[in-house]
């Protein structure tokens, strides 16, 4: 059950593969019966590894890259959010004057618009 070495292959990776394989068979670096000998390898491949494989052995060509996931701001933007409450809240507990309270909904816009320049 377990033959695949290394983290499995995603619907998007075989997907991507093929997407090489018809751009070699387009430039002409392999033929229709080898295409559809590697296409099917493609499709039966369980972990990248085996796909990364298939590869190596195209004339000039390069494994698929993976794809790059971008970071999640929201994390920062939660702890960000939460430090404006507890810090407009205990002013306006401490001044007495409620208008610190506005600062909870003007925190929002302010880190949307840091998360945007970063």
């Amino acid at each position: 059950m377990g033959e695949s070495a290394g983290p499995p292959a995603s619907i998007a990776d075989r997907e991507r593969a093929l997407r090489e394989l018809t751009q070699h068979l387009g430039a002409g670096r392999i033929g229709l019966a080898e295409f559809d000998e590697l296409s099917a390898a493609v499709a039966a491949a369980t972990s990248k590894a085996q796909l990364a494989e298939l590869f190596a052995e195209l004339p000039g060509s390069t494994p698929p890259a993976p794809e790059v996931i971008p970071a999640n701001p929201l994390p920062r933007l939660v702890v960000l959010a939460g430090a404006a409450v507890v810090f407009s809240v205990v002013l306006a507990v401490t001044t007495g004057n409620w208008l610190w309270l506005l600062v909870i909904l003007a925190a929002p816009a302010l880190f949307m618009l840091t998360a945007r320049t970063t």
